[in-house]
């Protein structure tokens, strides 16, 4: 639909100077092909040819970067082998250029959402998210580095000290939430609590 667009904004644009030069051809056809070769001269044809291969090379890099983006639910047979967490049917995907999103539409499950971002070759990294019910805003995610084959585990909990006082006397306030980097054991207990 937005090709459509562009395409008749275009011809809405070249249709009126299509039709003046057909009228100054009409009026002198001599004095229009000299104009004609005074304009093709060496500049202009360079420049034509440099604005061919820009835009042609915007193409392709719009619409093959990145090179292997098919980390999808036809993925989840090796992300079973990695230990990744799979996928599910019911999963709604949010798809961009360099990041997929996947949501988990089922609210009974504590894994929600998985987000996987992309280099111009392949997928870098692939984060799933999780919620505890039991522990009010507390969320735990863990992210995978195809880079290095490594897991990083981390956890985000409310910070029940928001104001604290420093070595100078002053008060200072927190951020309301602290987020750390766990271990597996700590994690998993978390996800299966």
């Amino acid at each position: 639909m937005d090709n459509l667009i562009i395409y008749s904004l275009g011809f809405l644009i070249l249709l009126p100077i299509l039709i003046g030069y057909y009228f100054d051809y009409k009026n002198d056809p001599k004095e229009f092909k000299l104009s004609l070769k005074s304009l093709w001269n060496k500049r202009s044809s360079k420049a034509l040819l440099f604005l061919i291969i820009y835009f042609s090379f915007v193409k392709i890099y719009e619409h093959t970067i990145p090179l292997n983006k098919n980390k999808g639910i036809e993925f989840n047979s090796t992300r079973e082998k990695i230990g990744i967490p799979l996928i599910g049917k019911n999963w709604e995907i949010n798809d961009s250029r360099y990041r997929t999103i996947w949501s988990n539409v089922d609210s009974t499950d504590r894994h929600f959402r998985k987000t996987i971002e992309y280099g111009i070759l392949n997928a870098k990294t692939e984060t799933d998210y999780y919620q505890n019910k039991k522990r009010e805003g507390t969320f735990a995610w863990s992210v995978y580095n195809y880079g290095n084959n490594s897991f990083e585990y981390y956890l985000e909990k409310p910070n029940e000290k928001l104001v604290s006082v420093n070595e100078k006397g002053n008060l200072k306030y927190e951020n309301p939430t602290i987020e750390k980097k766990v271990n597996k054991t700590e994690f998993e207990k978390y996800i299966t609590e």
